[in-house]
């Protein structure tokens, strides 16, 4: 049986599961630790530590009892971090920034998920376990000078200048230096302070690990032209422009024009920056927003496919059939019986 979760869903029954004892946090000094049962959800174990000011390191462990779709709505808590996956697998799409992506062992990635509607699915009876680092990239680098932070990756930047911050989300392997540090990690020999101090030493050789690679991908990736923050403006730039303009988007080159890139950056630093080209965001956009206006607005299939930019009924339905499943009359009428 697949079970359903939305965000108010998740308070409601965290809240009852605390109130019930079947979980708990207990706070020591700079560490908390969430263990126990989430309901009729899942099974959780969660150690949490502060390390210094804008820095902090997870080690969570999550089993669920049935399959599980978890819709997560829009958060204005901004949140900055690399997380780090050891056991299991989870599928995750991150609406109007990625498709369906696998997070499974042996990969990581960084983020900045401000802003986004997220679903997350869920296998039951698989151990799924990661390590988490969360950055507060204003407390944390504050004290670094303009020359260092050229040498950090884009979305943290925009975070610590305070301007332009936009979602992020980029994986990557997690290499053999990353491996060794993650056992030292998790192989703590030490406890209160040492343990702090200890644990923070390896969650900045981590860290060095990721910036180490953000640069080598900066000189030996020729098709990564998006290098300073006045590009990635003018790709978020071409984005707005796509988006509100879902009837009749302008061509690559015209698009190119009017954010002042030539067509190759743009298309180039487009795909770096939100992991996919500028048409294929957009039809991925177009079909997203169908779903939205099927699930909340009084309209027909033929209204909703001419507001999001498709001409054709049936090639509307082809596509979002593969998207999500249902065709868009089925999908509809999914929605009345649920109003």
């Amino acid at each position: 049986m697949t079970k359903t979760l939305t965000d108010t869903d998740e308070q409601e029954l965290w809240a009852e599961s605390e109130q019930n004892g079947t979980l708990s946090s207990q706070s020591k000094g700079f560490e908390t630790i969430t263990l126990g049962k989430f309901s009729d959800i899942c099974n959780i174990y969660s150690c949490s530590t502060e390390l210094r000011s804008g820095l902090s390191i997870a080690v969570d462990e999550v089993e669920f009892i049935d399959d599980l779709v978890w819709m997560k709505d829009k958060s204005d808590n901004l949140r900055f971090g690399l997380s780090f996956f050891l056991s299991g697998k989870v599928t995750v799409e991150r609406h109007g920034l990625i498709d369906k992506t696998d997070e499974s062992v042996g990969k990581y990635y960084s983020e900045c998920n401000c802003n986004l509607q997220e679903t997350e699915w869920w296998k039951a009876g698989e151990k799924f376990s990661r390590i988490y680092l969360r950055i507060e990239p204003q407390q944390f680098f504050q004290s670094f000078g303009e020359v260092d932070l050229e040498q950090i990756p884009i979305y943290l930047r925009q975070a610590v200048i305070g301007d332009c911050i936009q979602p992020y989300y980029q994986q990557e392997k997690i290499t053999r230096q990353m491996q060794r540090v993650l056992r030292q990690i998790l192989q703590c020999p030490h406890q209160g302070l040492m343990k702090r101090m200890y644990l923070e030493s390896q969650v900045m050789e981590l860290m060095m690990l990721h910036f180490q690679q953000f640069q080598e991908q900066g000189k030996c990736d020729r098709n990564f032209p998006a290098r300073n923050l006045s590009d990635v403006e003018k790709i978020y730039q071409a984005k707005e422009i796509l988006l509100n303009n879902l009837e009749n988007p302008p061509s690559l080159l015209e698009l190119a024009r009017q954010v002042g890139l030539n067509d190759f950056k743009l298309k180039c630093g487009f795909r770096q920056v939100f992991g996919t080209s500028a048409f294929k965001y957009l039809h991925d956009y177009r079909l997203e927003k169908a779903r939205q206006l099927l699930g909340s607005e009084d309209m027909k299939v033929e209204e909703v496919a001419f507001r999001v930019g498709f001409d054709s009924r049936s090639y509307f339905a082809s596509a979002f059939r593969k998207k999500f499943g249902l065709n868009p009359k089925q999908y509809l009428q999914h929605c009345q019986k649920s109003r």
